[in-house]
């Protein structure tokens, strides 16, 4: 669900003209707070949230190891004014800092903060972080589902994709028409491995769905298909396990080399109410837990989608355009459309980051006996 409140903060689209809110320094409430609701709020998802990076207290369920621990910040030390500050805007004592502002961007009220405050400083007993693997202790081939390897719900995206590359068009043609599929003819059991990519004749990165669009629009006489539909990722999954084990060969070299930059600027752009990047999570702390998901570096993904996504609910089959998507909604950045420019290029660049690593889509997010 995307929250109103994300409107009113900058999205990363390129003709966005606000900025992030400076850093806002706070003066601390005369109130002394409630530790009890304390604790309630950083134990909630929706609020404080403060779990997915942090170690609170010895009944902590799944915390992150992103931020410090804290469960014995009560003996450190710290004045509650500067406690206070903390939450209100980190960035006061860090301008890097990966706190949001909760203060500033009105993610908490002034009470709510205060009662986090009274919280934390009862905090006085050290509990470690769970352990947990640094890295995947598996390959990447044994740490994913993969269709025809074992049975997934992958394998049923893989023949509805089948049957839409042989479905007739308006004209009669099919996409089968021209390329035979897995045959080297036409080249289309290693084309899914070069997408997105740069397309000089029409001065912008060009993806997969784009290209399919086009030949449906050219040789089929046939409409688009809507970006993100079950239709169109059923299609891709299907072009992407034909390509399945080919290496990603996504070049950012001359004419290209101007998308690539404005994706890396839209990988590094603060944004959102909780004013995150793409790089504060999956490059800044890759490596690291986001409560109980692993943060992946982005050099090494690419190849994983469309993937079947579990994250808190089944989002089912959906594109890495999606998932960017679904991460902006997460951090209350207002999202920009499918298929956009600035997306697309955001793509390009992380595939490019990606390259040589093999394709492997579909895959499912969940890992076995898990």
């Amino acid at each position: 669900m995307i929250v109103p409140e994300s409107r009113d903060f900058p999205t990363i689209a390129y003709d966005e003209e606000r900025a992030p809110r400076p850093p806002e320094n706070a003066t601390l409430p005369e109130n002394t707070g409630n530790a009890a609701a304390g604790k309630a709020l950083t134990y909630n998802p929706g609020k404080g949230r403060c779990l997915a990076c942090h170690m609170l207290g010895p009944d902590s369920e799944q915390p992150g190891d992103l931020g410090p621990n804290l469960s014995d910040y009560g003996k450190r030390g710290f004045s509650h004014a500067y406690t206070y500050q903390q939450i209100w805007d980190a960035r006061v004592h860090n301008q890097d800092s990966a706190m949001p502002p909760f203060g500033t961007n009105e993610l908490l009220s002034a009470a709510e903060i205060m009662d986090i405050v009274a919280y934390l400083h009862t905090l006085t007993t050290p509990v470690a972080v769970p352990g947990r693997p640094k890295e995947p202790q598996r390959s990447r081939r044994e740490r994913v589902f993969v269709a025809g390897e074992d049975l997934s719900v992958a394998d049923d995206y893989v023949d509805a994709g089948r049957a839409a590359f042989r479905r007739p068009g308006n004209n009669g043609r099919a996409c089968a028409s021209c390329h035979a599929a897995g045959e080297a003819g036409d080249d289309i059991s290693r084309a899914a491995a070069r997408f997105p990519r740069f397309d000089e004749a029409k001065d912008a990165v060009v993806t997969l769905e784009d290209r399919v669009n086009m030949c449906r629009e050219t040789h089929m006489d046939s409409p688009a298909i809507e970006y993100g539909s079950r239709a169109m990722n059923v299609l891709t999954s299907y072009l992407r396990h034909l390509s399945r084990g080919q290496k990603i060969q996504v070049s950012a070299e001359g004419p290209a080399a101007e998308a690539f930059e404005r994706g890396r600027s839209l990988y590094y752009r603060r944004a959102g109410q909780l004013n995150y990047s793409c790089a504060e999570c999956h490059a800044k702390h890759s490596g690291k837990w986001l409560r109980g998901q692993y943060l992946r570096p982005l050099d090494d993904v690419s190849g994983d989608w469309p993937k079947h996504f579990i994250a808190g609910h089944d989002l089912g089959l959906i594109s890495m355009q999606q998932r960017i998507r679904h991460c902006q909604i997460v951090t209350r950045t207002y999202p920009l459309e499918l298929g956009s420019r600035e997306y697309a290029e955001l793509e390009f660049y992380m595939t490019v980051l990606s390259e040589g690593t093999p394709v492997l889509a579909p895959t499912r997010s969940r890992l076995r006996g898990e």
